[in-house]
């Protein structure tokens, strides 16, 4: 088990690096452009630098090894207000299963404002409206290979609709948690949204295959201390695009108040991030309420992020 461990993690590292050596812009190569969207609140106000924290419900959306991670059922669902009056809600639920394992399940659903239909003749519009979406649902399972390293499996049916028309695809994550035995740092990877190409009508077209490689540590104090302070640095590299990078940092004071900050590195419209969460314990049960704002630099109105979610 433990040379299993080994070479995936290494077959992970060395996948990164092939994926992220090329810096330019590759835009336009692939579908589904959804996934792309944070769908937590925590982790969007920490700049998406989340693979490595890995430690609530909302990891099945970033690393589905941090599963192993939870210690009783949870739950989480998310809102956020999109660029171009659209809107994403998202929801996630996870159950340990014994001592080394795992499993949970989510959906993330994207909604665009209705838009009226324009043909040759009539290029005013035919006063039929257009609904046009996307669908994501998934479910993962996480396990304990050593005491120290977690691999998590994510497959998820995807689903793009225009009108009457619409495109579906299969994809995969593959994941790895591993906890280095310094303090607290963590190093985690993973690979999203592998799978064949997806066709829409007579176009086929690629998924926006990821792979991410982060790393995060308390520099004050540890998990449920009366203060913590964690860095978290994480690389994004994509086959639509050129490597990318995030910078996140959170702050836990009295293990009840949490304080967010972020910055993403070679985004064409996002920068900084901030976000604030509230935990709330009720006996043997707790109530998180994060929410998080993402600062566009031109173009659109900067989206906001609400979650709720908690544990019993």
């Amino acid at each position: 088990m433990g040379k299993l461990s080994k070479i995936i993690f290494i077959v992970c590292f060395l996948s990164g690096i092939i994926i992220g050596q090329d810096e330019f812009k590759r835009v336009g190569k692939s579908g589904f452009g959804f996934l792309k969207i944070s769908p937590s609140a925590r982790a969007a106000g920490m700049g998406d630098a989340f693979t490595a924290i890995a430690n609530d419900v909302t990891t099945i959306f970033y690393n589905p090894a941090g599963l192993t991670n939870l210690n009783q059922f949870v739950f989480n669902f998310n809102h956020t207000d999109w660029i171009v009056n659209s809107s994403i809600i998202s929801g996630a639920i996870a159950k340990p299963l014994g001592r080394n394992g795992a499993l949970g399940f989510s959906i993330v659903k994207f909604d665009t404002e209705d838009f009226e239909e324009t043909t040759v003749l009539d290029p005013e519009g035919t006063g039929r409206m257009i609904d046009a979406g996307d669908l994501a649902l998934a479910i993962a399972y996480a396990i304990k290979l050593t005491d120290n390293l977690s691999f998590g499996f994510k497959g998820q049916y995807l689903e793009e609709k225009i009108d009457i028309d619409k495109a579906t695809a299969i994809t995969a994550d593959f994941s790895t948690y591993y906890r280095t035995g310094f303090r607290d740092l963590t190093l985690a990877m993973i690979m999203k949204n592998f799978g064949p190409e997806a066709k829409f009508l007579s176009d086929k077209f690629k998924l926006p295959l990821y792979f991410n490689i982060n790393t995060a540590m308390s520099i004050v104090g540890s998990e449920g201390s009366p203060f913590q302070w964690i860095i978290s640095v994480e690389s994004a590299f994509a086959t639509d695009y050129r490597d990318r990078y995030h910078l996140g940092t959170e702050m836990w004071i009295a293990d009840m108040i949490a304080l967010r900050g972020g910055y993403k590195f070679y985004y064409d419209t996002e920068d900084w991030t901030i976000g604030a969460g509230l935990k709330l314990g009720l006996g043997s049960r707790e109530v998180i309420i994060d929410i998080s704002y993402s600062n566009f630099v031109e173009y659109f109105d900067p989206p906001l992020r609400f979650s709720i979610g908690g544990s019993f």
